[in-house]
């Protein structure tokens, strides 16, 4: 999902929560170097057969990883960009934009990753994404036995593929932010607008299945106020240490 709104609460409430963790932890990581780079579609997802359309595919999505003592934590960003600094800049770092935003996120994957305080940061490749939108499926038909229904926060075509055969179309809601998928319908069911229907989806479906990546685009806020009072679960590699940190529901099966 591209970023429309900006709501920074949580993200900041993440920084300042890992900053007073590794000064109670681990003082001298905060002067460790963090190197980020930017990943190529290969890199990061390799050959997702048979899906052509993910975000990472169509270019409307980068993927960065950071290195933190060998440790290595990624993001997904609207912006291509490579970044070098200590822990403490990085936790510093404005978080009014995007690509800064990523860039904490993706460094706050790897340094939870090196202490343990989470795993599955590395993005799934290849035949796996497909693996994972089938085990999503499965798993959220066998917890969901009275007809819920499920709104997909952010377009991803292998969860939409999972949960479409598993819970059947009528049982679910897709919302994006890309205009250009917006309108499409895709296993029986037609994405909405991820700003504008986003109240309405709230309101039709019982659970909300949202992307990760809504904690670096700046509308993971937005989303957990509109869902208040229902399951939210997140998905994705972007939020997993944020998720441990911030005590979020997150489902993640083939990430490394």
């Amino acid at each position: 999902m591209r970023k429309k709104m900006s709501s920074l609460d949580l993200m900041t409430r993440l920084t300042v929560a890992v900053r007073d963790r590794l000064e109670c932890e681990a003082p001298d990581l905060l002067d460790e170097i963090v190197e980020i780079r930017a990943l190529n579609v290969e890199q990061a997802i390799g050959d997702p057969a048979p899906f052509t359309d993910f975000a990472l595919q169509r270019g409307e999505e980068r993927l960065v990883e950071a290195v933190v003592r060998g440790a290595k934590g990624q993001a997904f960003t609207s912006h291509l960009s490579s970044w070098s600094g200590t822990v403490s800049e990085m936790l510093s770092l404005p978080l009014s934009e995007d690509r800064e935003r990523a860039i904490a996120t993706a460094g706050i994957n790897a340094i939870g990753l090196h202490l343990n305080w989470g795993d599955k940061t590395i993005h799934c490749r290849d035949a796996s994404p497909k693996t994972c939108g089938e085990k999503m499926g499965r798993r959220l038909a066998e917890e969901l036995v009275n007809g819920e229904k499920v709104a997909i926060i952010g377009y991803q075509p292998a969860i939409l593929k999972g949960l479409s055969e598993s819970l059947g179309p009528e049982r679910v809601l897709v919302l994006d932010l890309n205009p250009e998928n917006i309108g499409r319908t895709v296993h029986g069911v037609t994405v909405l607008d991820g700003e504008k229907d986003l109240t309405r989806a709230a309101s039709l479906a019982d659970v909300a299945l949202a992307t990760g990546s809504s904690m670096s685009n700046g509308t993971i806020d937005g989303i957990l106020e509109a869902f208040a009072g229902k399951r939210t679960i997140f998905f994705g590699t972007t939020i997993a240490i944020p998720a441990e940190l911030l005590g979020l529901e997150r489902f993640c099966f083939e990430a490394e």
